[in-house]
């Protein structure tokens, strides 16, 4: 049973741990907390399990001093802020139309062949092969995180993911991605929106890119590998929540896995940026100016967090929300969902509950 414990905010006891939700409405956070019990039973698990859930959608981060379950965190995924250097009257169109037409000039663009050597060397080094490669310049590469931070890239082992995974990779890297197209109808922060270059009118370019059947397939290899240890030895985890101690080979093959599918989503959302700069080249082109990392699994402070439909976010990260551009405040151990919160009339439950705080609407 979830009890209102503060505006936007409920509070449940876990199986192992208490579960803090916030949610715009009390049947949100009723859904939310029922999906994410397993999450409180997750072995090793450090109390509390934070989550946000608005209408069907849930996310959490849950932190084990101990297990590593494939079960809890979603595929790792980016996502990117792009400011064109046009605004939407510049191009004489409405909001709507300037959308379809970058879509359809994204469409008549090419995209690269690539085999399983590039692949390998995608998810080996994600954004960092793209830089070599000329598809995105240096200047790109900080703001999608130093190497071992919370939301950037670090190294990963092309052998951690099965030989299936890396020819799907094959198929999907160069294939197009889904885009959003925007403009700004509300400064709310002055200050943090002249940095973003965020006026009234500006064309914002969002999107989230992900590993497709790479990261399914080798998530599901992992997780099928370690259920079978838990069947056959003491993991310390039972076959309704697949786990593999810190200490064996199962979880360090798995977060290696994890490495290499978020390099691989760094390296798809490097290549749909060129093309992006590929149809804005008349117009002056398009700056990227946030990138945050989507689910996954990381080792923070001793740490292995799970996040699920989360993005990681520290205290004056980026993201966008889909109506919003927004600040996080690095809450819920350094999360905030990208989900919307509520209805237009409600309202902004995320802000009031401290987890983010908007600087522009969309």
């Amino acid at each position: 049973m979830v009890e209102h414990a503060a505006d936007f905010e409920w509070r449940g006891e876990g199986e192992g741990a208490e579960v803090v939700l916030y949610a715009p409405e009390a049947a949100s956070a009723e859904r939310g907390f029922e999906k994410l019990m397993p999450a409180a039973s997750l072995p090793g698990v450090v109390s509390p399990v934070h989550a946000a859930a608005s209408g069907s959608k849930v996310g959490w981060v849950a932190a084990s001093e101990t297990h590593a379950a494939p079960d809890l965190f979603s595929t790792p995924a980016r996502g990117l802020l792009l400011v064109a250097n046009a605004s939407v009257e510049e191009f004489g169109l409405s909001p709507g139309e300037v959308g379809d037409l970058v879509l359809r000039n994204l469409s008549e663009i090419s995209p690269p062949r690539f085999g399983e050597a590039e692949v390998r060397r995608a998810v080996e080094n994600g954004v960092v092969w793209a830089a070599e490669e000329g598809l995105i310049p240096e200047e790109d590469l900080a703001l999608f995180g130093a190497p071992g931070s919370a939301s950037g890239s670090a190294t990963g082992e092309s052998d951690a993911l099965p030989r299936r995974a890396l020819s799907a990779g094959a198929q999907d890297l160069g294939r197009r991605q889904w885009i959003e197209v925007y403009t700004v109808a509300e400064v709310l922060d002055s200050d943090q929106a002249e940095a973003l270059a965020l006026s009234a009118g500006a064309l914002i370019l969002h999107t989230e890119t992900v590993s497709e059947d790479l990261g399914r397939l080798a998530l599901i290899a992992h997780r099928e590998r370690i259920l079978k240890q838990v069947w056959s030895r003491d993991f310390g985890a039972t076959a309704d929540l697949p786990a593999a101690p810190l200490e064996t080979e199962e979880a360090s093959d798995l977060l290696a896995a994890v490495r290499a599918i978020a390099n691989y989503a760094d390296a798809r959302a490097a290549l749909l940026l060129n093309e992006l700069r590929r149809v804005f080249i008349e117009e002056g082109g398009v700056q990227l100016h946030a990138a945050w990392r989507l689910g996954g699994i990381a080792q923070r402070d001793d740490l292995l967090l799970h996040r699920h439909n989360l993005a990681a976010i520290e205290g004056g990260g980026i993201l966008s929300t889909r109506d919003f551009v927004a600040a996080g405040t690095g809450a819920m151990r350094a999360s905030a969902p990208t989900f919307g919160p509520g209805s237009e009339e409600e309202p902004w439950a995320w802000e009031e509950a401290g987890l983010l705080e908007r600087v522009a609407r969309l």
